[in-house]
């Protein structure tokens, strides 16, 4: 049985919520090759999030789609929200790369669902959660307070294709 994106996207969100994780403190990651001059998706999947004022990092590249590798993620972290609840603690997690090409029509949808996975919101918040993630985000990403310029200006570009979307300035 598949399972979509979307659908994913929201057990996500519920299992952070579950872990008691804000949505500022995690961020759905989607691969890319530059390496040609123009962007190229790739299938495998990447979830972020702060535990203990750490940011970890689970990511999945064995299926050659973006919806199997990032219900792989979400399979995973479910499993390890709830072994944390049981007392288990884990260390380094690893992966393989595979590469694959997607279809122009469904990166246009897909880069807006990839803005909301960036700021960790979901397309059915209101904008003032929106506004408030992402100035949470903004704040310690920015290179003025040590942030990463490249990670800022990801989450910057996010934060406005959503505004853009939404009819807001």
């Amino acid at each position: 049985m598949s399972v979509d994106v979307d659908t994913t996207r929201r057990e996500i969100r519920h299992t952070f919520a579950l872990w008691d994780i804000d949505p500022s403190e995690f961020e759905i990651l989607w691969d890319e090759d530059r390496s040609s001059g123009k962007t190229r998706r790739l299938p495998g999947a990447k979830v972020r999030y702060m535990r203990n004022s750490t940011w970890q990092e689970v990511s999945c590249y064995a299926f050659s789609t973006r919806a199997q590798n990032l219900r792989s993620c979400f399979l995973l972290l479910d499993r390890l929200r709830i072994a944390e609840k049981h007392g288990v603690q884990y260390q380094g997690l690893t992966y393989s790369k595979e590469l694959a090409a997607t279809d122009t029509e469904a990166l246009r949808r897909e880069s807006l669902l990839d803005s909301y996975d960036i700021l960790g919101v979901s397309p059915d918040d209101p904008m003032d959660l929106i506004k408030s993630v992402y100035r949470k985000k903004s704040e310690f990403y920015h290179p003025d307070k040590g942030g990463d310029p490249e990670k800022f200006k990801r989450l910057t570009r996010a934060y406005e294709l959503i505004c853009k979307s939404r009819g807001e300035s």
